[in-house]
């Protein structure tokens, strides 16, 4: 269970209202309905940005969840504990007075990120996960790493020291390979010599897309390998961006997959009623407003 090996409880009890999972969507992993109830929720893949729309979304955000991993591709990055501690005061002063809300901060990786940065991270208690962006995947990811095995190995075997997940946007940016194809393609080339290399780095694969992930993250052992799930992934496949005419707001990254890929909820929904005590499936939700240009 990777969130209680690294993140810790609020001492106090939250009053939020209770927010529900229904399970009870019908295909052949799922038999009896399954509701499960979650009093007071986190957020592991929480963007809040800043300026005007972290004055926006962190009240939301605070309203309904405890504590949230905070993504941090902002322009600059947050690339140093320094950077993380400020942005979490500016996130902590956005919040109304009486908020119990806790922000769980990262590091940006970069071709440059120092073991020595890892090692301030852990000690400033309030730094708990490092992430990965290829460079040129996504939002904001143009600092991102460029060769994860030549430029950073010696980080990542800091953060396996400091016990430090690796947060990992899970998409291969070549432009020889189908958009459609990029996390499974990440997971071949990247992420499974990562985990042999490193068995005990903790990885989590956020907002995963396709089975070719659940897969992976089921071959994992428990503790070490994880998963976010966002809610589109969940009910909509890549008719959704095209049904009725072009539509751009169902264009989010990692962008949707094929029908075939449907399995993605019925897995996830089975998995939660198995391994409840697990959660090797964790919310994430785009929570940014900018679910056009995402993660």
């Amino acid at each position: 269970m990777i969130n209680s090996l690294v993140f810790p409880r609020p001492s106090a009890a939250f009053k939020f209202a209770s927010t529900r999972f229904d399970g009870s969507r019908k295909s052949k992993y799922s038999k009896p309905r399954m509701e499960l109830t979650l009093t007071q929720p986190d957020d592991w893949h929480l963007h809040l940005r800043d300026g005007d729309l972290l004055q926006a979304v962190a009240p939301h955000s605070a309203k309904h969840f405890g504590r949230a991993i905070i993504m941090p591709n902002l322009k600059p990055p947050i690339t140093t504990t320094a950077a993380a501690v400020a942005y979490r005061e500016s996130i902590l002063k956005a919040l109304p007075a009486d908020s119990n809300f806790t922000p769980l901060m990262t590091l940006y990786l970069t071709d440059k990120t120092s073991p020595n940065e890892i090692k301030l991270a852990r000690r400033s208690g309030v730094v708990f996960a490092v992430k990965l962006y290829p460079a040129g995947a996504t939002t904001n990811s143009q600092d991102g790493v460029t060769d994860l095995f030549r430029k950073c190995l010696p980080v990542l075997e800091e953060m396996v020291e400091e016990n430090m997940p690796l947060l990992v946007h899970g998409e291969v940016t070549d432009p020889d390979v189908d958009v459609f194809d990029r996390e499974k393609v990440f997971i071949d080339t990247v992420l499974q010599p990562l985990i042999q290399r490193l068995p005990r780095l903790k990885v989590v694969m956020e907002h995963i897309t396709t089975m070719d992930a659940v897969r992976f993250v089921e071959s994992g052992e428990e503790g070490f390998l994880a998963a976010t799930v966002t809610p589109q992934h969940l009910i909509l496949n890549r008719n959704a961006l095209f049904q009725g005419g072009l539509q751009p707001h169902n264009y989010c990254l990692p962008v949707l997959k094929r029908e075939t890929h449907s399995m993605l909820q019925s897995t996830v929904s089975l998995m939660l009623q198995i391994r409840i005590a697990t959660y090797i499936y964790i919310i994430g939700l785009p929570s940014s407003m900018c679910c056009n240009y995402h993660t």
